[in-house]
């Protein structure tokens, strides 16, 4: 019987194999055990047409889901293939990505790299029929980088899409559905015909396959309804090629699924241009298990699902299962293969640089192998395991598998730097890069190196732990990008004073984002922590305690530790409003309210703009500022101007008199509103923010790169006119905001929908995940170039260092992904499955990241490695801790051994030499009684020696006992332990 089933289960699969109509040319492509694969897989097999050769013979379509695309007229074939984008080929790009030259280097060349990992994945999907490889981009306007797909792909496919936020397009999803209905079936129906329409391919010749591709696309499209049914009904016994509302069934395996079919009905899709997510775990799925327990997003929870029951009396919230080595975030171009990984020799593994270097570089591959080594994360036990109808299996089982056990070893990372380092970071640094892990080596490849940290940071997101303790990292080809320059994190630390410690790690958790800004909210009303040179009195009456300052050596301290991470410093000094901590040291420049005719004692308003001495105090302010942060870009607030209290002040409204040509006209204060205030005081703070603009302007013209300030919306909602480099960031309003701020000539950042310090109940990540700086969905026409990106904000008003980087992370994650990937990558609940495993793998590193999904765990808390705290604080205080004299006082009953020998030393002589008398005393006794008596010689002597040995053991007892202090000091023992106990070296 044992034989029977495994014979007739064989035979049966040849009878269906050699009646199923399928070409000799095909059968031969599935040679070596792989031709059940060929039965199409909807949630496995993945066409890829950029990766994939398309012969004459070879017709069938790997995925079920994806239709083919039509893809645009392709420019003629360059002679090199360059990885980096340009940016005119690009849609919707943020950022140039330069073209680098052809260059051939002495240790690897990354065209030669790209075109071997082509080849390669060409070989291995038309071998490996069952192997998830890529899904292709379902964009009819696709771009192409030299035969490369802008967009992102993954291995492990997950055949469904999650919208959010509800926008379908019903008609495209009916279409798009009704092109996989066809491409499953009328390709092999129309055989004959698509071989003629479809001619072969040359391995390199990629623009000719797109082009047949497209052909194959417009046939398919036309359909050929009889023929498709016809064709199914021979494939699947019980196949539907059902569409309803977007949502249809794909028809899994035939080995198993007669009559079980992969039921997508009720799933929404959200229009992803075809980019697929990576499936969690793929290969621990338990395979022929139906998966009728799922994980899913439910628009406020992640929960568990169980199939068709989709609404439980009681919630059991659950967090996505854990995604093993998948990176933070998602590339723009990424192909990893599951089924090919290579193990770490944590022994001999190390980072090559092969050309340009720096300290930067030298110091990060010294860092990043250590988190590699050390704080790399286990592959994620998972208890649901053991749940009725649940298709997840034990993940220690697959580290028995060959594709571990006989893994060929990682141990040694070349990287390639083309240009010399510059210093600092800026708004035009090239942060692209190119990882490729191969059989034949491993290389980061950048332009600068800026590009090459991002790169280490993903590499290090490759490394997986498996069960067994080793280090894993798969096959994997990645060209990657910023689609936005500008990704930032907002702190305040006027609030809440924030240590230099906690900015560190709020550093620290920006590189593991590949975030680049740090955006400085340094002074505000309630404190003002910033040192002067200049004006030190400002922190020394402002700051919330003396101590609670930072110098210019801890600015110094942090703006390295952030160079060293590719992130700038951008310093925040909000005017003129926000400024009362300015008034505690500096009263005459502020304003003075009043209410009527009469001054508000103690009162003071923004900076007064009618004096000529503010501004000769700002210049002198602002001139030290630039010196100290050394960043372009400066944020001068302008948010929130309290101008009733403009309003009220007589010196104020002759300016705005003057302003308006009429500087005789009478000041009546009685009439003045204390509640409102009159359109014509704008001009004042026009007034006021163009003379500041401009004294900053000439500070700046010694500076190499000049001067960039950024400020708050308000400035625009007041049609406030400023030079047309000025940034404008929103914080109040939603795209239409954007496009005003655009038609006004600004550039544009965006920060309305990533306040984290709104906390919330519940899983509210993905709207922040959701929230786009350049959405069109509504109908704005915003051009992409002129938003420069977004921010993060964290305002401290009740954010203090016990919570600031358990509430900023993971949270701030999710607008870090929707800043650098491609605009394309929506999908919430594949984001989750990434996102878990980040969380994880952030808490390993030793940040202290808080909640993210819901129920979970973690299996390994971190510490720092980096060492660089030490090392980088060269200021006079660095906030640790610092003991300065810690005296030990041990009080125990009895006396201490140093008392017990000194003791022994003064009346224990007497003692001593009492034993000796005695032991030679015993000797002598013994020698004259016994004569030659050996035995009883012997007998004597022993005994000698063990009455010695009990008078020893009575004398150390004494000493560490109460028994000899009361034997020889019973006088005037309380006496003397009182005077202990007033000896001020024990106080």
């Amino acid at each position: 019987m044992k034989l029977f089933l495994p014979l007739l289960s064989t035979t049966i699969l040849l009878i269906k194999v050699t009646c199923d109509p399928i070409q000799q040319g095909q059968v031969n492509a599935l040679q070596g055990g792989q031709a059940q694969n060929a039965v199409l897989n909807g949630q496995n097999g993945i066409h890829d047409s950029e990766l994939n050769k398309v012969n004459n013979d070879q017709k069938l379509s790997n995925q079920g889901v994806a239709s083919v695309t039509k893809a645009p007229k392709r420019r003629k074939r360059k002679k090199h293939r360059n990885v980096s984008v340009p940016k005119e080929n690009i849609p919707n790009a943020g950022v140039r990505a330069p073209n680098p030259a052809d260059i051939k280097d002495p240790v690897f060349n990354v065209q030669d790299i790209v075109k071997k990992a082509k080849e390669d994945s060409l070989k291995e999907t038309t071998q490996n029929r069952g192997v998830p490889q890529v899904k292709m981009i379902q964009d009819v306007q696709q771009n192409k980088i030299e035969g490369i797909p802008v967009q992102a792909f993954t291995a492990d496919q997950k055949a469904k899409n999650v919208v959010v936020g509800g926008d379908i397009n019903n008609q495209n999803v009916v279409k798009e559905g009704n092109q996989a209905a066809n491409q499953i079936n009328g390709l092999q129906s129309q055989d004959s015909q698509n071989n003629a329409k479809v001619p072969a391919a040359n391995a390199n010749s990629y623009d000719q396959v797109a082009n047949n591709l497209n052909n194959v696309h417009q046939e398919v499209v036309r359909g050929n309804v009889e023929t498709n049914n016809q064709n199914q009904q021979q494939y699947n016994n019980n196949a539907n090629n059902n569409v309803n509302n977007a949502n249809f069934q794909v028809n899994n395996n035939n080995n198993f699924n007669n009559a079980n079919n992969n039921n997508f009905n009720n799933m929404n899709n959200n229009n992803n241009n075809g980019f697929v997510q990576p499936a969690v775990n793929a290969e621990s799925q338990r395979p022929g298990m139906k998966d009728s327990l799922k994980i899913v997003w439910d628009w406020s929870d992640f929960l568990i699902n169980y199939e068709t029951y989709v609404m439980p009396e009681q919630k059991n919230r659950r967090a996505p299962q854990a995604t093993t080595g998948e990176p933070w975030p998602m590339p723009q171009y990424y192909v990893a293969k599951a089924n090919k990984v290579y193990r770490i020799d944590k022994d001999k593994f190390r980072f090559n640089i092969v050309k340009e270097s720096c300290d930067i570089i030298e110091r990060a591959v010294e860092r990043y192998r250590d988190m590699i080594i050390e704080d790399t994360i286990m592959d994620m036990y998972n208890n649901l395991q053991h749940a009725q109808g649940t298709s997840i299996r034990d993940v220690s089982l697959k580290y028995n598998d060959d594709i571990y056990v006989k893994a060929e070893a990682v141990q040694v990372v070349n990287i390639k730097i083309r240009r010399p380092c510059t210093k600092f970071p800026n708004d035009q640094m090239d942060e692209s890069y190119d990882v490729f892990v191969k059989k034949s080596g491993s290389y980061i490849w950048a332009n600068e190196v800026w590009g090459a940290l991002r790169g280490l940071e993903t590499f290090s997101q490759l490394v997986f732990r498996g069960t067994d303790n080793v280090l894993y990292i798969k096959d994997t080809v990645i060209n990657d990008y910023p689609r936005f320059p500008h990704r930032g994190i907002h702190i305040d630390s006027s609030r809440h004073y924030v240590f230099k410690e906690v900015i560190y790690d709020v550093l620290e958790g920006m590189a593991q984002n590949k975030m680049n800004v740090m955006h400085w909210h340094i002074v505000d009303d309630q404190s003002f922590p910033y040192q002067s040179k200049a004006f030190p009195e400002l922190s020394e009456k402002g700051a919330y305690h003396p101590s609670f300052v930072y110098t210019p050596e801890d600015i110094a301290d942090i703006i390295e530790y952030a160079r060293m991470r590719g992130i700038r410093v951008m310093p925040e000094f909000d005017t003129p409003g926000h400024t009362y901590s300015w008034g505690l040291s500096h009263p005459e420049h502020m304003t003075q309210c009043y209410q009527g005719a009469h001054p508000v004692s103690g009162y003071l308003g923004p900076l007064d703009p009618s004096k000529n001495s503010t501004y000769r105090f700002l210049k002198t302010l602002f001139n030290e500022v630039l010196h100290v942060f050394p960043d372009q870009y400066i944020h001068l607030g302008g948010d929130e101007v309290p101008m009733t209290c403009w309003s009220s002040n007589p010196d104020v409204l002759k300016l705005l008199n003057q302003l308006n040509g009429k500087p005789n006209e009478p000041i009546n204060l009685q009439n003045v509103d204390p509640y409102m205030y009159s359109y014509d005081i704008r001009k004042v703070l026009e007034y006021y923010e163009q003379r500041l603009t401009q004294d900053i302007k000439d500070i700046a013209r010694n500076r190499k790169n000049g001067v960039r300030m950024v400020m708050w919306q308000e400035i625009m909602n007041n049609n406030i006119q400023l030079p047309n480099d000025t940034i404008i960031q929103i914080w109040q309003g939603d795209m239409g905001d954007v496009q005003r701020a655009i038609d006004m000539g600004y550039h544009a950042l965006y920060s309305t929908c990533w306040y984290l310090d709104l906390i919330e109940y519940g899983t509210k990540w993905p709207k922040y995940y959701m929230c786009d700086p350049a959405d069109t969905s509504m109908g704005y026409q915003i051009d992409e170039k002129k938003v420069l990106g977004g921010e993060a904000a964290l305002w401290a008003e009740y954010i203090d260092n016990e919570n600031l980087i358990s509430t900023l992370w993971p949270r701030a994650s999710a607008p870090a992904e929707r800043l650098w990937s491609s605009k394309d990558v929506r999908d919430v609940e594949a984001a989750g499955k990434r996102l878990q495993e980040h969380r994880c793998r952030m808490l390993s590193r030793g940040l202290t990241v808080g909640q993210i999904s819901g129920p979970d765990y973690c299996l390994r808390r971190g510490h720092r490695r980096d060492g660089e705290r030490v090392q980088n604080c060269t200021g006079s205080r660095c906030n640790l801790v610092q003991i300065e004299k810690f005296n030990f006082h041990v009080q125990q009953r009895g006396r201490g051994m140093a008392e017990c020998n000194q003791m022994l030393a003064q009346g224990g002589s007497m003692v001593t030499a009492l034993l000796l008398i005695l032991v030679l005393g015993a000797v002598i006794f013994s020698l004259k009684m016994s004569g030659t008596r050996i035995v009883q010689l012997k007998v004597c002597r022993n005994r000698s020696i063990f009455l010695s040995f009990i008078l020893l053991i009575v004398i150390y007892f004494m000493c560490y006992t109460s028994l000899w202090m009361q034997v020889q000091e019973f006088k005037g023992s309380f006496e003397k332990r009182i005077k202990s106990y007033s000896d001020p070296r024990y106080s």
